[in-house]
């Protein structure tokens, strides 16, 4: 019977660092929707497993870089999305052309030469359904590669550029990153964590299948004719996890993403997005608030868990192989990915 990882690789700060290098830093991740970036100026910037991005759109199409000045560091534009006519520095003036490159330093005394190598660090940015997604480190898979299977998964059920934006929220958690993606990808929790919406689908309509070596895992649904939300979801939908941090439902008439992103060796953050078919509004205000609760729901359980991964007396445990098949593939790519580096 395979075990968990040892509760050590859920609170220790050398393995955090380690999965910052060796996963994270390769992975792709969500920034979010590319409808508002149309005019050279328009950006979205955020902090992703605590690198501060920036995707901005320019003449010659989306760029992305580290949202850091070459000079001391400062944050050149705040988190979110806007509009900047000018890249410049709020510190000190440093202004950069929106392909990255210094222009001007406001009297520094910088020779042409040296300018020229100090254009903002880039980040690789790509586009996949409306969603803009970034890579901290070049030398990974590209989009499409990295997502797999996930674009053939979604392909038969609405998505983001067939439906409209609805909202966004974020949410943290007093939990290490596995702690939440282990307990995504089994469905062994789903009827006492998730009372709501174990009841959405029918007595066994639960088909989780591991795809891309288990770095993909799809949930394929059945829901119950006239369960909740049966006009929002129809008869069949997928709900799909993307190793390590990008989660998605799809459906008839919805589609949400989820960006799950560590932010310390016991924090995370949850980041999503909401997209509705022709809905009343009155089914849309309750299917992203239900969706909210989804995510708070599994964060409650999660937290209690890691409390206890980090009280000392948890080592490890066993896992199932019936329900936690999936679970055991994602610790096994964490250990492979980290161990002995």
């Amino acid at each position: 019977m395979p075990q968990t990882l040892s509760s050590k690789y859920y609170y220790d700060p050398g393995i955090h660092q380690l999965e910052r290098r060796h996963i994270f830093a390769t992975a792709w991740w969500i920034l979010g929707p590319t409808d508002k970036l149309v005019n050279p100026g328009d950006y979205i910037a955020d902090t992703v497993c605590g690198w501060p991005v920036v995707a901005l759109q320019t003449n010659n199409g989306l760029k992305a870089f580290h949202n850091v000045c070459r000079h001391r560091a400062a944050t050149l534009l705040p988190n979110g999305t806007g509009y900047c006519e000018k890249l410049r520095c709020p510190y000190h003036g440093w202004l950069y052309s929106f392909n990255g490159n210094l222009k001007h330093t406001s009297k520094f005394g910088i020779t042409k030469a040296k300018q020229a190598s100090l254009g903002l660090w880039p980040v690789n940015v790509d586009v996949w359904n409306g969603l803009a997604f970034v890579q901290i480190e070049p030398c990974g898979p590209t989009l499409r590669d990295w997502l797999g299977s996930t674009i053939e998964l979604v392909a038969p059920f609405a998505n983001p550029k067939s439906l409209n934006f609805y909202d966004s929220f974020s949410v943290t958690g007093k939990a290490n990153w596995k702690t939440y993606c282990d307990n995504t990808v089994e469905g062994y929790h789903l009827n006492l964590v998730h009372p709501r919406l174990g009841q959405s689908f029918r007595q066994g309509s639960v088909n989780i299948v591991s795809y891309d070596d288990g770095r993909t895992v799809a949930f394929h649904v059945r829901y119950a004719d006239k369960s909740d939300g049966a006009d929002l979801r129809g008869a069949d939908g997928v709900w799909v996890y993307k190793f390590p941090g990008f989660q998605l439902v799809a459906g008839a008439k919805l589609f949400k993403a989820e960006r799950v992103e560590s932010t310390g060796p016991t924090t995370l953050r949850s980041v999503n997005w909401s997209w509705f078919g022709n809905l009343r509004e009155s089914e849309k205000i309750d299917a992203f608030k239900w969706g909210k609760e989804i995510v708070n729901e599994d964060l409650s359980v999660c937290e209690s868990v890691q409390t206890n991964l980090m009280a000392g007396i948890y080592q490890s445990g066993p896992l199932s192989t019936i329900h936690e098949t999936h679970t055991a593939r994602l610790q096994e790519l964490v250990r492979k990915a980290i161990d002995q580096k």
